[in-house]
């Protein structure tokens, strides 16, 4: 059966009319934020994937497109086997594969420059539940990574959900600064801020 829809009258807006605004002011993100607040939710942000055999330039003007800077990589069965981000494609590994292979860049695919699945870091949501900023912020920068996919874990299949995933850039973004290259190794959350400060 066909639907019927009806025109919806028009009215003018009115002089002087005003923005409605949240009950509350966005949240300012500080270090010792709930680490939640600067964490991409996938539930919220629709996560951008690719596939293994795609050129590489073609993941690059996917990234572009979507305004993101790291692609999943998945497989026919719809599991991650790696990631890749902008700075793998624009990187050192694309040109090392040309000299050491002679292959054109064109012919370069996401599979020879991605991170593959076994070298993912990955953080449990329950371990971060009470996190901070902060200590997302060191975690990455011991790992020397610039992202870490947030996985749940089912108890009766124990199979892994990723749900989200912080990135350096997201986090930097947040805070308003590039924390990420002024912060040297600190003890504790503490000295980080005192760092900062």
């Amino acid at each position: 059966m066909p639907y019927s829809f009806e025109t919806i009258a028009c009215v003018t807006l009115e002089p002087h009319s005003t923005l409605a605004h949240p009950t509350t002011p966005p949240e300012i993100v500080k270090l010792d934020s709930p680490a939640a607040a600067v964490m991409t939710n996938f539930k919220v942000v629709h996560p951008i994937s690719t596939r293994p055999e795609v050129a590489i330039d073609v993941a690059l003007k996917k990234m572009k497109t979507s305004g993101v800077r790291l692609l999943f990589v998945m497989n026919d069965a719809d599991q991650i086997i790696g990631l890749i981000t902008a700075k793998d494609i624009m990187g050192e590994r694309p040109i090392q594969i040309t000299q050491q292979t002679r292959m054109p860049r064109a012919e370069i695919t996401v599979s020879a420059v991605m991170t593959p699945q076994p070298d993912i870091c990955a953080l449990d949501a329950q371990a971060i539940h009470d996190a901070r900023v902060g200590d997302i912020i060191e975690t990455l920068r011991k790992q020397g990574r610039q992202h870490a996919l947030v996985v749940k874990t089912d108890k009766a299949t124990q199979s892994q959900r990723v749900i989200g995933m912080f990135s350096t850039s997201q986090i930097d973004k947040l805070l308003g600064y590039n924390v990420t290259t002024e912060v040297h190794p600190a003890r504790s959350l503490a000295a980080l801020v005192g760092q900062i400060a």
